[in-house]
């Protein structure tokens, strides 16, 4: 018994390592999906901002383009100036290039809009693109350095592995089963120790008769209170 005892003490052990390396390793792997996450999530911003720019560049050139045009039709309006002959004429002409004037500052001022929203949006995405530059050395820097730690710990998981699976070949398959459903429910504290009449897995005082039996180490023994497979450490 003090055999299958130490068989048990020993994969608990084994376990315990596997689920600390396990817990690390996931910590490493959400570390380098953070990054992937930061660079998607400023990378969707720059695209963002890139269509922005190109739909108020795309409006600025019309803009320009009827500027343009309203500036050569009031070029052509006042070119008839030289030519009229009536006073109604010239008073008619003259309104007309006043309203072709005031539609030149409406695009004009349109034109500068557009402009000083593309300068606003170039000063977001010039920042975005520091902010990804910056995610990205960060992500090369400590990604190297976490995929080799990844590599590291794979490789020692690798040997528990191996050696907890020849711990459990010693084992009765019925005593594993029940190792397996205390390692789950009782978070990885399957065996406790007793001692001085207790159990230290869950601090409760054990029957007297109980705890003479398991220093005898004849048969497996359970706490009461947590069903934990109890065990006492044998003085040297």
């Amino acid at each position: 018994m003090q055999n299958k005892l130490n068989l048990l003490k020993d994969l608990q052990e084994i376990d315990q390592e596997i689920s600390s390396i396990e817990v690390t390793r996931q910590g490493y792997l959400s570390e380098l999906a953070a990054f992937e996450a930061d660079a998607a999530r400023v990378q969707e911003m720059l695209d963002q901002l890139m269509d922005e720019v190109s739909l108020l560049q795309q409006s600025e050139a019309q803009l320009q383009q009827d500027l343009l045009k309203e500036r050569d039709n009031v070029a052509r309006v006042e070119a008839r100036l030289p030519g009229i002959q009536t006073q109604k004429e010239y008073v008619a002409v003259l309104k007309e290039i006043d309203v072709a004037k005031k539609a030149n500052k409406e695009i004009e001022d349109q034109v500068q809009e557009k402009l000083q929203e593309i300068a606003a949006l170039e000063e977001d995405r010039q920042e975005k693109e520091s902010e990804m530059a910056a995610i990205l050395e960060n992500s090369e820097a400590r990604g190297t350095e976490l995929n080799v730690l990844l590599a590291e710990s794979e490789a020692v998981l690798l040997k528990r592995t191996q050696t907890r699976e020849a711990v459990a070949e010693e084992l009765p398959a019925s005593l594993l089963r029940k190792y397996h459903t205390l390692f789950k429910r009782r978070g990885g504290l399957a065996l406790a120790q007793a001692r001085n009449g207790a159990c230290l897995g869950c601090n409760m005082q054990l029957p007297p008769q109980q705890y003479n039996k398991l220093l005898r180490v004849k048969e497996l023994q359970t706490c009461p209170h947590c069903n934990r497979i109890l065990y006492v450490e044998q003085e040297a």
